[in-house]
């Protein structure tokens, strides 16, 4: 990963923050944020998760519907991209669990 995992739930929030000021429907935030993302050379398959989770999060604190970023994360979440998120986030692996465990992300 390029950034630390804080740091990326940081640029993902602000650019989140950014799209919603600027009058982005539900439907268009995630997509928008995303793309900020994922063209970038060194996109892996840890922060594409992490990206998804932290969107989740600012949907939820929106009162917005997260049900696609949910379906998308459920189905990116296996036990590969766990051995490889345990691996890219070292010691920040505890947070990003603690922050999976989000009741309000899953409730859709």
């Amino acid at each position: 990963m390029i950034f630390q995992y804080d740091e990326l739930k940081e640029y993902v929030r602000e650019d989140f923050e950014r799209f919603y000021q600027m009058g982005f429907q539900e439907e268009e935030l995630f997509p928008a944020v995303l793309d900020e993302y994922q063209h970038g050379e060194a996109f892996s398959s840890t922060e594409n998760i992490c990206i998804h989770l932290f969107l989740a999060q600012n949907y939820a604190e929106k009162g917005l519907h997260a049900g696609m970023i949910v379906e998308n994360l459920k189905q990116l979440l296996t036990e590969e991209t766990d051995c490889e998120v345990r691996a890219a986030l070292g010691n920040a692996y505890e947070i990003y669990l603690a922050d999976l465990k989000t009741k309000e992300i899953f409730c859709v």
